[in-house]
């Protein structure tokens, strides 16, 4: 009777499993599966749609809580430069519209999408853009910079130009704690490195301002020059034209920072013309068949078309995001969209290592950094893998600064956008004092400990002497880790590491100069550079491969539910019989697998720099 009963539940519970993995397959499906492959429309143009967010990559199938509340689209960088890189060449596309929005795209996206446009023009193609506004009410250098690579740039009537010089700032906290019981007790090497100091001061020290006021400097010479060769005006002009700015409609087409006043309805008209009258008719109807065709990145990459032989597989491993030393999962078991998975990323390296097909690692780096244990664990990959003979090369985005350093100083070759915010060689530890607050609060608090140090991180005290010396002695070593790994990678004589170290915050273009980057550029800049590397010409086409591999509902289905607890034998089972049934009928299930295209850390006011 035992065993019966065991049994009926058993098949109960797999029904359930089933019923589970029905259901969750099916939201996969319906949240995550690519349009089918369609034959390109004749006559097409591509719409970049810049007023939602662009991210690095458009992330897998998520749980985590930020994904569930975010209902905004995101669109992925790589498909914006992978969907124009391949228009230049298309005889089906005619040209290009983009349209901004309230939100500015970050400095460094700007720049990767600058260079993939201007890489279109030479191909004689169109290209339009339109806002309502260029920054509203408040800045829009990095809209305009991004715009004013345009063909033709509208604007809406009563829009403005919001072209101003740049700035940062930041809020510090050192006097609003102690007004209610805390303090700050964190040590740094050395004086660049400004993590905390937000809040351990009430002001920026004199070395951190030398150092944000020459980023400040780097970053504005930079969209100085962007502006200058888009305008085709002189450099002091473009100074002079930010000095005085904001710019009503009327100012910016009188100055010829627009091209034209109008509304979003009549840019496309014009761009559709344009684009029917290259097939010589100016015939618009929509029953004509010449009616353009307005494609986003993703639905024109989603095209078939005839793919050429690739002359060589490179590996692509994702590093963006906070790293930090434990499984980057949140409290419900799912993953976080932030933090870089160490040991997905550990795992990328070994594979794309053992890989036969592999030739060369692309590692495309955007963190701001984190614990200097993990940032260690990815280093020690890399190498590994340069040791199999894979050379790895580095292409950072936003921010590679601190841990995000970390894990690229050793790559054969590594390319920054020259407002790519990087180095911060440095570290920072300490903690919160709250015996302040307590007392206020009238907590009393009692403990015991075997001895002084045991209490060390107590957050009721300031270190002690001795736990003092403890904390330099540890930050000593982690710093002279650093440095001393940077030297050796980078072959920088150590005599000179202090230049370039104590904390320092550099962007790509002085990066460059100071030997911690080997080129200016981005995503394709990095792709000629491997090319090159593997003795290929420009023109040769390469396949990218993800490392790790895109998820499927397979494995999407046993992680949901090895993190609920409830992965087993059975279900493996149930999985690999699904498997097999999707194998057996073959093209009815067509699609099912999404098999995919091609604290070290530094302060927030550092990153708005280029956000």
């Amino acid at each position: 009777m035992k065993k019966i009963l065991v049994r009926i539940f058993a098949v109960i519970g797999l029904i359930v499993t089933i019923s589970f993995i029905i259901g969750a397959v099916s939201t996969w499906l319906f949240f995550t599966s690519p349009a089918p492959e369609q034959e390109a429309p004749k006559n097409i143009v591509l719409q970049l749609d810049l007023t939602i967010p662009i991210v690095e990559k458009t992330p897998d199938m998520s749980f985590s809580l930020a994904s569930l509340l975010e209902a905004e689209e995101e669109m992925s960088l790589l498909d914006i430069i992978r969907s124009l890189d391949r228009a230049k060449e298309d005889p089906h596309v005619k040209g290009v519209v983009a349209r901004f929005g309230p939100l500015q795209p970050s400095f460094v996206h700007a720049q990767e999408i600058r260079a993939a446009l201007e890489r279109f023009k030479k191909s004689g193609k169109f290209s339009y853009v339109y806002a309502a506004n260029y920054g509203s009410f408040g800045q829009g250098n990095r809209t305009y910079y991004l715009a004013s690579s345009f063909e033709n740039i509208w604007l809406q009537p009563v829009g403005t130009v919001g072209l101003t010089g740049l700035g940062v700032e930041a809020p510090f906290g050192k006097t609003a704690l102690s007004s209610i019981g805390i303090s700050a007790d964190f040590l740094r090497r050395e004086e660049y490195k400004s993590v905390m100091e937000n809040i351990s001061r009430d002001d920026f020290s004199p070395p951190v301002r030398a150092n944000m006021e020459s980023m400040l400097k780097s970053l504005m010479e930079q969209e100085v020059t962007g502006l200058s060769e888009n305008l085709k005006i002189d450099a002091e002009k473009v100074r002079t034209l930010m000095a005085n700015g904001p710019y009503t409609a009327s100012e910016a087409l009188r100055l010829g920072l627009i091209t034209r006043i109008g509304y979003a309805d009549e840019m496309l008209n014009v761009a559709k013309l344009r684009a029917t009258e290259i097939e010589n008719t100016i015939d618009c109807r929509s029953d004509s068949g010449l009616t353009p065709t307005l494609a986003t990145p993703s639905m024109y990459l989603s095209y078939s078309r005839k793919m050429p032989e690739t002359k060589a597989t490179v590996a692509l491993i994702d590093g963006a995001g906070l790293i930090a030393d434990m499984p980057a999962r949140g409290p419900s078991g799912f993953t976080s969209e932030h933090v870089i998975n160490i040991d997905q990323v550990v795992q990328a390296f070994a594979d794309a290592a053992a890989d036969d097909e592999v030739k060369a690692i692309l590692f495309r780096v955007d963190s701001p950094g984190g614990a200097p244990d993990a940032s260690e664990t990815i280093r020690h990959a890399l190498v590994k893998a340069k040791k199999a003979k894979k050379p790895v090369f580095v292409s950072m985005g936003e921010v590679a600064a601190s841990g995000g350093y970390w894990i690229s100083m050793n790559a054969d070759h590594i390319v920054a956008e020259p407002a790519t915010i990087t180095g911060s060689i440095g570290v920072v530890a300490g903690k919160f004092v709250l015996g302040g607050l307590w007392k206020k609060l009238g907590i009393q608090w009692d403990g015991m400990q075997t001895s002084e140090n045991a209490a060390m991180w107590s957050s009721r005290a300031p270190f002690t002497e001795k736990g003092r010396e403890r904390m330099n002695a540890l930050l000593d070593e982690t710093y002279k880790a650093f440095t001393d790994n940077v030297a050796a990678a980078r072959k920088i004589p150590p005599e000179k590491m202090p230049e370039i170290a104590k904390g320092r915050v550099w962007t790509g273009e002085q990066a460059l100069k100071v030997g911690l980057v080997d080129e200016l550029g981005g995503f394709q800049t990095t792709v000629m550079a491997i090319k090159k590397k593997l003795g290929l010409e420009p023109t040769d086409p390469i396949a990218l491969k993800p490392f790790p591999a895109p998820e499927t509902p397979i494995t999407f289905v046993l992680n949901i539910l090895k993190n609920l607890g409830i992965e087993s034998a059975m279900v493996r089972s149930a999985l690999g019989s699904l498997q097999r049934v999707k194998s057996a009928i073959g093209p009815v299930l067509e699609g099912l697998e999404d098999t995919g295209p091609v604290a070290v850390r530094v302060p927030p006011e550092i990153l708005r720099m280029v956000k």
